[in-house]
């Protein structure tokens, strides 16, 4: 009997702890609901945009246009897309500015087709461009200071100006080593 009240409580602990390590993760992730997330170069026909949910799911959509990249048959060219699911989790927070999160879950819708032409443009179904499955990234907040951001860091960041060099994240940013990308989050509020 005192074996099974000895699991019936550490099974009742552990269900409470899990709850809330579940409920302590839904509210981190509920704070992004209110922006989108972008990798992209500025220049150029070319992104990676998602959203956040607050359960730490997100969606999003990639697309690449070469414009050049054009024949007989589709004289305007060329775009590359996907559409993406996914699931992020809340590794740790690894100190007062940044959190460390890991891509569990990515899937890409498929296409019935691997391309079609539509109005003289050659639509390609591709993969996602700067996440992967598996890939663990870094979080940093707004106010982060930049001194330690490598070059690409702070290329993908969008903290390069003509005339000045920020020291600070105006912005949130995700930042993956492994797909050399940052996603820039932007409030659409």
């Amino acid at each position: 009997m005192k074996k099974f009240i000895a699991l019936v409580v550490v099974l009742a602990v552990t269900a409470v702890l899990g709850f809330a390590c579940a409920e302590e993760t839904g509210s981190f992730f509920a704070q992004f609901e209110k922006y989108d997330w972008s990798f992209s170069s500025g220049a150029g026909g070319w992104s990676t945009d998602m959203t956040i949910l607050p359960d730490g799911s997100f969606t999003g959509q990639y697309h690449d246009s070469e414009m050049g990249e054009a024949a007989d048959e589709y004289p305007d060219g060329t775009v590359y897309s996907c559409a993406f699911t996914g699931r992020l989790s809340l590794l740790e927070q690894a100190d007062e500015n940044t959190w460390k999160l890991r891509v569990d879950e990515l899937k890409t819708e498929k296409w019935t087709e691997p391309e079609y032409i539509d109005g003289g443009i050659r639509f390609v179904f591709t993969e996602p461009y700067g996440i992967s499955e598996g890939d663990e990234i870094l979080l940093y907040r707004p106010g982060t200071p930049v001194n330690n951001f490598t070059e690409e860091m702070q290329m993908w960041a969008h903290l390069f100006d003509l005339e000045n060099t920020a020291d600070k994240l105006d912005s949130w940013f995700l930042w993956s080593e492994k797909n050399n990308s940052g996603f820039v989050g932007y409030s659409y509020e």
